[in-house]
């Protein structure tokens, strides 16, 4: 059992480090091109995840099921 333990601590601590954060960088979020997987020009559902895919409905200001630039808001400002 205590190598089981052991063995998971293990695998959890491997699979939380990044590079990134072992220089103190901070990842910063995906631009809108980066986004815009078919170059259209807007975000739809099925390019977005997380909190932008959470939060389309009430960012959809003109309710064409798609996100334009200027709906979108602005990234967090980063600390420090």
């Amino acid at each position: 059992m205590k190598n089981v333990t052991l063995m998971l601590s293990a695998l959890l601590l491997a699979l939380s480090y990044h590079p990134a954060h072992a220089k103190g960088e901070h990842r910063q979020p995906p631009s809108f091109e980066e986004m815009d997987v078919n170059g259209d020009g807007v975000l739809t559902k099925d390019e977005l995840k997380g909190r932008l895919l959470d939060e389309f409905d009430e960012l959809d200001n003109d309710g064409d099921g798609a996100l334009s630039e200027s709906e979108l808001p602005e990234p967090p400002k980063r600390r420090g």
